[in-house]
């Protein structure tokens, strides 16, 4: 039960501009394109952005401030090296290695436990990086529809990084603000993770079984092979871009700024490869980045204008009854406060309500489970999955309905298990 969750006066700054602009951005963004504003995804952000600061919602100097300039510069590296990659031909030796694998669904099974324990130890976002170009090319050699690959490819990681404490940002937050140990952590999210990715799989085989390999006659672009390089050289390439992601991922799994490794990680990719960059970083997906550095002012734009805060400790204050009630209707708080303010923001204004709670520690590992898991409702749920999607590009949609049609039925029941397995054993 809450002890003494006060309802805090927030003074509220241009809430109504705030939230109209925020609905507005949303639905812009559910869609690549939309037939009355054919803007796409970063632009729609950027307007949203403009109009925060426009309406008062945010100053200018609170929207730089607002940008979470620690994910850019992870993005930044991690696409910086993946492309490196990509263009010394790693991602094709890494394809030719599934060749062997004639079945479609182990294939899907592979790619969803390479993503779960990949992002449990190295952050979910930058596995999504690299992951996505390889998935397509692994599905452009084998003729297979990437759609379902990269749908559990994003949930698949979103449930693994639920397994640590440094799998996201939202867990970090609250492992130093909790005090959980470490190992402690992963025993108790040990069962709710297997549980989740079987689900996860299932729903795969539910959903997708027969939709997995392409029509015949039908397939996706070929990529372009205009970077092409001699045997040595390219050698060389992939032996740099290698060494520059073992770099990054020492950094990550050392508690090293993630954002500085992977910066580490490309400045090792430029000066070792000892070309001029330009046709490199002209590679990169900027658009991307702006997509983010926007989004982020236009989810501040909630937080400055009070709206998120009121909304979320008047939520908090709704829980009372058996600790069983309170175990669900926590649960089904954080869900959508997660979806609603993102993540980490609810989980930065809610760390204070979960001190203040009998059974602080299951309610941790609740605020931690839940609000990971929750990443998978919908495509804006976690950074990881729109990474995938804007990363799939033209190659392959990945739709706001076509993702939650998956991902909303995965969360809820995983949510459901694992919330259940969390109340009876932690």
């Amino acid at each position: 039960m809450l002890e003494n969750v006060e309802a805090a006066s927030v003074a509220l700054r241009n809430p109504w501009a705030a939230i109209i602009i925020f609905a507005f951005t949303f639905v812009m963004i559910s869609f690549r394109k939309m037939k009355l504003l054919p803007i796409g995804r970063p632009s729609a952000a950027l307007l949203g952005a403009v109009l925060m600061v426009i309406f008062g919602v945010v100053t200018p100097e609170e929207a730089y401030a607002l940008v979470n300039w620690d994910t850019i510069c992870l993005l930044l590296g991690m696409m910086i090296i993946a492309e490196h990659l990509r263009a010394a031909k790693f991602f094709d030796k890494f394809s030719a290695l599934f060749e062997k694998i004639n079945s479609p669904f182990v294939l899907l099974i592979m790619v969803s436990g390479f993503a779960a324990l990949a992002s449990s130890v190295l952050v979910n976002d930058p596995v999504c990086v690299v992951m996505t170009p390889m998935v397509l090319e692994i599905c452009r050699r084998k003729r297979l529809n990437a759609f379902p690959y990269l749908v559990v490819l994003a949930t698949s990681s979103n449930i693994g990084s639920a397994l640590t404490l440094t799998g996201n940002p939202q867990n970090m937050i609250i492992g130093s603000v909790s005090k959980l140990g470490f190992m402690k952590f992963v025993y108790v999210m040990l069962l709710p993770f297997f549980t989740c990715m079987l689900i996860n799989l299932g729903l795969a085989a539910l959903y997708y079984k027969k939709e997995l390999v392409l029509p015949e006659g039908a397939g996706s672009e070929s990529m372009s092979n205009a970077d092409s390089q001699g045997h040595e050289e390219a050698l060389r390439s992939k032996r740099i871009g290698f060494f520059a992601l073992t770099i990054a991922c020492a950094g990550f799994v050392a508690g090293y700024s993630m954002a500085f490794s992977a910066l580490t990680g490309a400045v090792v990719v430029i000066l070792f490869h000892r070309k001029d960059p330009s046709s490199l970083l002209a590679r990169i997906d900027w658009s991307l980045l702006l997509f983010f550095s926007a989004l982020f002012v236009v989810i501040g734009g909630l937080q400055t204008s009070g709206l998120s805060y009121l909304l979320t400790s008047k939520s908090l204050e709704l829980i009372s009854g058996t600790l069983s009630e309170q175990v669900w209707m926590f649960s089904g708080i954080t869900l959508v406060g997660s979806n609603l303010l993102s993540n980490v923001p609810f989980v930065l204004l809610a760390s204070s309500s979960v001190q203040a709670m009998e059974n602080s520690e299951l309610f941790w590992y609740l605020l931690a489970f839940v609000s990971t898991i929750a990443g998978n409702l919908t495509i804006f749920g976690s950074v990881a999955n729109m990474i995938v999607a804007e990363g799939a590009g033209d190659k392959c949609k990945v739709g706001f309905w076509a993702f939650a049609k998956f991902g909303a039925v995965s969360a809820i029941l995983c949510i459901l298990a694992g919330a259940a397995i969390l109340f009876a054993t932690a």
